[in-house]
């Protein structure tokens, strides 16, 4: 059962034991529109682009916002993480060799897991290498870096109908943003740790 906890900059994060569940629908990370293509949704950032061109990968993309696939495509979930420019602030007890929050997250980012339906008999894990995540900056947080697990791996189709990814973060240890000192908002832990569960559907052409 998920629990609501601390809210900081319109990231919404709710605890699983020891877990942490960042909400892509984060009101500075969501798209302005979700665009109608039949039965089928797409997701336009704020600069009226889809996000396959924001982020420039080729396939589709779902958010909690956006949560349709048309089905033989592949597709990546969306999952932005915002830092500061430096260490403004930082937790207590937390350490780092490297000068910037974003040099921190890419130094400390080992892999990326994809567990698709999890639980169930068809369930899939894929891993990518922490270091294809996309790097740049959102339009509605201009001036400030972003990572975004999207470009991490493309994911192979999947049947017709409704499915769940939960998506993990494989640290070597623990990284801040440099916003605050609040753990639970600003930090995440050594280890692998979920940082989002999207529902989504497949949809017909």
């Amino acid at each position: 059962m998920f629990h609501r906890a601390d809210t900081y900059r319109h990231w919404p994060r709710v605890t699983l034991g020891s877990v942490v569940v960042l909400s892509a629908t984060a009101l500075i990370l969501s798209p302005s529109a979700v665009a109608k293509f039949g039965s089928y949704e797409q997701c336009v950032a704020s600069n009226g682009l889809p996000l396959n061109q924001v982020y420039g990968v080729p396939v589709s993309i779902i958010t909690p916002v956006c949560h349709q696939v048309r089905a033989g495509e592949r597709w990546s979930p969306s999952v932005p993480w915002i830092m500061n420019i430096g260490f403004e602030r930082v937790s207590p007890g937390f350490t780092t060799n490297w000068a910037t929050p974003l040099a921190d997250f890419r130094g400390k980012l080992k892999a990326v897991e994809y567990v698709i339906d999890p639980g169930s008999p068809s369930s899939i894990n894929r891993f990518f290498p922490g270091h294809a995540m996309w790097v740049g900056e959102l339009p509605e947080a201009a001036g400030l870096p972003a990572v975004n697990t999207v470009s991490a791996g493309s994911l192979e189709p999947l049947p017709i109908g409704q499915h769940v990814v939960d998506v993990y973060w494989d640290f070597a240890a623990q990284h801040c943003d440099g916003f605050a000192t609040n753990l639970g908002a600003n930090c995440l832990p050594t280890g692998k740790t979920l940082v989002s569960r999207i529902t989504f559907d497949v949809v017909a052409l």
